[in-house]
């Protein structure tokens, strides 16, 4: 059989030129549409290979190195091809894969991969319904409850979860409603006392000067039998946080009319003369009184 003959200097030139330039073996040897011809057939490169081993060396490498670029860019063309179609597939399809009609208020977009994918509200709502928590997860909700927490406190996904799990078994849930209830009590009762705490801060700043500067100036026209009692009261309204400082001047009125005012009864009795002397005596009030403390003759 008959060897083709190797390359002359001019074609083994022009090879490596196109090697150079980025070409690969395959179009070299084979043609493409947008190349055109083969340059040389495989056959005859081999053979020019045989006779010429350094630089079939070098050839070779450049072969190789362009051969690894055309495969990513292969790659990349066809996997963001196929992006696109599946993209566009999904843009236009009239509905989604599980079959609920697109319409403006069960749609929306979000990126993915560089892209806007529509999604399906009804689809993902369905998801979450069917979502259960994983034990590890139940344990955990039911520790951090034990330590005080809410069942709002935990992650949004994680409480879509354990309402699934709450619903699945009622009485074990019943139960953690109210040790969440109980918590989250517990919480509005400290917050209420944090802030009574910080009102009070204002009844000792300055060593309590302020304070006492505004209750005395507001209360200068209280007449003085009263003035002590008065400002007695808004000290206590100002360390409880019912009062502030500010509002001193204007809400004196209120604290003046709530001393004057004469209650009907004395803790749980009312004041009257058959009430006893004491817990321990069977004497009442209207055996002390004699005729002269009659009102009338």
């Amino acid at each position: 059989m008959n060897v083709p003959p190797g390359m002359t200097e001019d074609l083994a030139a022009e090879f490596m030129r196109r090697l150079t330039a980025g070409d690969t073996l395959r179009k070299i040897t084979s043609g493409d549409k947008r190349c055109g011809p083969a340059l040389v057939t495989p056959q005859r490169f081999k053979k020019h290979c045989e006779l010429h081993p350094e630089w079939a060396v070098e050839a070779r490498r450049l072969a190789h190195v362009n051969e690894q670029v055309a495969a990513r860019v292969r790659a990349t063309v066809t996997w963001r091809l196929a992006i696109d179609r599946s993209a566009e597939k999904r843009r236009t399809a009239e509905r989604c894969k599980n079959g609920h009609i697109r319409t403006l208020e069960n749609t929306f977009y979000e990126q993915h991969l560089g892209y806007l994918v529509r999604r399906c509200k009804d689809c993902i709502k369905n998801r979450r319904q069917l979502l259960m928590p994983s034990a590890d997860q139940v344990r955990a909700s039911i520790a951090s409850l034990h330590e005080g927490a809410t069942l709002s406190s935990a992650a949004s996904h994680v409480q879509q979860s354990m309402r699934n799990f709450i619903r699945a078994n009622p009485k074990l849930g019943a139960r953690l409603r109210y040790i969440s209830d109980k918590n989250a009590h517990a919480h509005r009762s400290a917050a209420q006392r944090a802030r009574r705490q910080f009102a009070a801060s204002s009844l000792t700043r300055n060593d309590g000067q302020d304070a006492y500067e505004a209750v005395r100036q507001a209360t200068a026209h209280v007449p003085e039998d009263e003035r002590e009692d008065v400002m007695s009261r808004m000290f206590v309204a100002i360390g409880e946080g019912r009062l502030k400082l500010p509002d001193v001047r204007s809400r004196v009125g209120e604290f003046l009319a709530e001393q004057r005012r004469r209650p009907r009864v004395y803790g749980e009795a009312r004041f009257s003369l058959n009430n006893p002397l004491g817990d321990d005596s069977d004497m009442t009030w209207l055996d002390t009184k004699t005729d002269a403390d009659r009102l009338w003759a």
